[in-house]
């Protein structure tokens, strides 16, 4: 493989991250420069403007007499005292190395000013031996401005993470203030008291910005324009008092509290003759970002990649994708697909242009927003269940209505239109607390796993007469697994009330909006995640009193690994977060019986890795050898075991037809996409696979994968020109689901497909 400098196929021409155009800070409605204290109310009345009045003083006789006599005639008028401070927000720091044996570092975030601030001050303190870290996080109670850049604000710890030893106080005091003369702050203090003892630090300014951040942008070369600045004057639909600017994804981080560099390597990726169709599927996508972006590795580190690509293989509906995958590290790349519906504007839009650009826009933001470990605003409250062992961080409040990057315009009451008529191209202030001020294993790229550390709303809040049923449960007799076989559960969303609700159709399976505890009995409970979370054009239908929507999961792998891996009993249960309410599943018991064989016991150690949780949940991924030798090696020594039909399918499936790849291309620099071509083979291998026994392909792929895998292969026959093919596996698709009792919607739709196939 190419070194990721020279396989970059920059492109000197491509106006990926142009400078914006800012009003100055000091005229932004939304930034707060500095602290007047109260006792300056006076003042307001003498600013210096043109025509305005001045500071009184006192009359003097005329001729003035010489010498001048003492005290001088006539009233004088004290002044005020100045109580004027600048602005202090920004990152500090202290480190001691007066032994290296005990060295501690201290940084602090004061967020008290400048942009959106959040009354907030956290410390991260860490110690080399013997070796410890704590973070707290207090919000200010005081801020007083004592005098001319004197300046002294008192906080109260609200929340702590780690050695709480090593940092007990419960009161904080920040002070800056200036000395020798100078105009500027040029001393800072921290005092740390209320936990029996009293510390003290003296501190260096390091930065205005909270931590530094990169990003590149690449595109695909038939994404199309990219957008990554928007001029919030070109669409009327805006709030009255927004600032006439042209603001960048730079800009907008920058006042969320990051410093951004954002990449040189900004790069085309050529689309040459390959045959490749044009659209990415999900392992596609996960295979560019390990190979094409610049700075990956597999560590947390403070860069992001953004890829503009046209469309996803599931068509026009997704809008926006955030991978947290790449690796053993997690939500470090995001895509943007330009030919989808955020290209859609309203019918009749006057403005119609700057609405898409403002989509598109909006859509980098948010799907940006993703990779900082912001959930949506509407599920904030999904995530590690409230008081579990574990739970790391602040419980939050879903914000349904909120005008933040992190909602959906459409969502909010009235719509996309009154979601712009106030949307002032920010985030909530909940978001910035996070962003800012969360330990940063929270925040940073590649570190803790999407949605890991938000609340979770408790069973208990739910309201009473819901009318919703969720139910979790397989599709099989028994609910026991084999060693090795990945769990499969579906889900049943029914509408238990009276009269027909709007639903959406993708709820129970696009990874948004569902959360599932699994414990294994006598262990903890751990968080089910989805590999990947799609943003999808909102479908809603009326469901009828009585119907049901579906959904289906393998629960075995999330995006840390496995969850199931051991024999025993485990507990699983689900929650669904419907915006205005949270809805609760049944507990659902499932049994996983010991390996069966010594090849099995040998191959366990290799197959229960994040590598290969991956390769089953995308249905095959070539960039990852060692994971695909792994099935392959499965299939040759365990080839009559469940875990090996799966296996077996995902190896087959980037067969069956071409399948993206970026490569080296030949004799030049840079990268283009190729193709690996169609294995002849590939579709007899499935369709034995899956037609063999197809109760027990059934049982283990579960109702919705497994029909769902039938009729890809079908698509394919019939693509291939196999019309009697595909016309035999549809036919055996519609055996099978009514022997097994499938809804007689679904079986109507096969057979409809099937008679179609001549």
């Amino acid at each position: 493989m190419a070194s990721k400098k020279s396989a970059a196929a920059e492109s000197p021409g491509l106006e990926t991250h142009p400078s914006a155009n800012l009003i100055d800070n000091n005229l932004h409605p939304d930034y707060l420069a500095a602290t007047l204290s109260d006792d300056n109310a006076t003042l307001s009345g003498y600013t210096p403007v043109p025509d305005g009045p001045v500071l009184p003083y006192p009359s003097l006789p005329t001729p003035i007499p010489i010498p001048i006599p003492t005290p001088i005639p006539g009233p004088i008028i004290p002044l005020p005292p100045l109580r004027i401070c600048a602005a202090v927000s920004g990152k500090y720091s202290y480190s001691s190395a007066s032994t290296p044996l005990n060295l501690l570092s201290v940084l602090v975030r004061v967020d008290v000013d400048r942009f959106y601030p959040q009354q907030r001050i956290s410390i991260e303190v860490s110690r080399l031996f013997p070796r410890a870290t704590t973070h707290i996080i207090a919000k200010v109670s005081s801020d007083q401005c004592l005098g001319y850049n004197q300046r002294r604000i008192e906080a109260a710890v609200t929340y702590r993470d780690g050695s709480a030893a090593l940092l007990p106080g419960t009161q904080l005091v920040f002070e800056a203030s200036r000395s020798g003369g100078s105009l500027t702050y040029n001393n800072y203090k921290l005092t740390i008291s209320g936990g029996g003892a009293t510390y003290s630090y003296k501190l260096q300014f390091q930065s205005i910005y909270f931590d530094s951040v990169d990003f590149e942008v690449d595109r695909v070369a038939n994404a199309g324009s990219v957008v990554t600045t928007f001029d919030t004057t070109s669409h009327a639909n805006k709030p009255a008092d927004l600032a006439a600017e042209t603001i960048s994804l730079a800009s907008v981080y920058q006042r969320a509290g990051f410093d951004v560099s954002m990449s040189p390597h900004t790069s085309v990726i050529p689309i040459a003759d390959t045959g490749a169709n044009g659209t990415w599927s999900d392992s596609e996508m996960h295979n560019a970002m390990q190979t094409y972006w610049q700075k990956f590795a597999n560590k947390p580190q403070w860069s992001m990649w953004v890829l503009y690509a046209a469309r996803h293989d599931s068509g026009r509906g997704l809008g926006g994708v955030m991978f947290d995958d790449i690796g053993g590290n997690h939500r470090q790349g995001t895509a943007i697909f330009t030919d989808s519906f955020i290209q859609d504007a309203p019918a009749g839009d006057a403005q119609a242009a700057a609405w898409r650009q403002r989509m598109v826009f909006w859509t980098a933001v948010h799907e940006m927003g993703h990779a900082f470990n912001l959930a949506h605003a509407w599920q904030k409250a999904l995530g590690v269940v409230q008081g579990a062992p574990g739970d790391p961080w602040i419980p939050l409040a879903n914000e349904p209505e909120a005008r933040s990057f992190m909602n959906y315009p459409f969502r909010v009451s009235g719509g996309q239109s009154s979601f712009f008529a106030n949307f002032r191209f920010r985030f909530s202030d909940d978001e910035l607390i996070f962003m800012r001020h969360a330990p940063r294993r929270f925040v940073q790229m590649g570190n803790s796993n999407w949605f890991e550390n938000h609340g979770f709303e408790a069973p208990d809040l739910i309201r009473p007469g819901s009318a919703w049923q969720l139910s979790i449960r397989p599709n099989r007799l028994q609910n026991s697994y084999s060693f090795l076989e990945p769990v499969v559960m579906e889900l049943k969303l029914q509408n238990v009330g009276q009269q027909a609700v709007a639903i959406d159709e993708h709820l129970l399976q696009d990874g948004q909006h569902v959360s599932i505890l699994i414990q294994r009995e006598g262990g903890d409970a751990r968080l089910w995640r989805p590999m990947i979370s799609r943003c999808h054009q909102e479908h809603t239908a009326a469901l009828p009193a009585g119907a049901a929507i579906y959904g289906a999961h393998t629960i075995s792998t999330t995006t840390s690994g496995w969850l199931i891996d051991q024999p025993g009993f485990y507990k699983v249960q689900a929650a669904l977060d419907l915006g205005h309410e949270v809805v609760v599943s049944n507990v659902l018991r499932l049994y996983v019986a010991m390996s069966g064989s010594a090849e099995e016991n040998r191959l366990a150690a290799d197959y229960f890795t994040e590598d290969v949780a991956r390769v089953l949940a995308f249905g095959g991924a070539p960039a990852l050898p060692t994971a695909t030798d792994t099935l392959q090696e499965l299939v040759a020594r365990c080839p009559k075991t469940v875990a090996a039909l799966h296996a077996k399918v995902a190896l087959a499936t980037p067969q069956l037809h071409d399948y993206k790849v970026l490569e080296q291309n030949s004799g030049q620099e840079g990268l283009v996409i190729g193709t690996l071509k169609q294995d002849p083979k590939a579709t007899a291998k499935t369709r034995q696979v899956l037609l063999d026994d197809t109760e027990l392909a059934a049982d283990t792929l579960g109702h919705i994968g497994y029909f769902s895998a039938l009729n890809h292969l079908a698509d394919v026959l019939k693509i291939d020109g196999d019309n009697k093919g595909a016309k035999e596996v549809m036919s055996a698709t519609v055996t099978c689901m009514k022997q097994r009792k499938i809804l007689p919607a679904v079986v109507d739709d096969a057979e409809r497909k099937t008679a179609k196939l001549k």
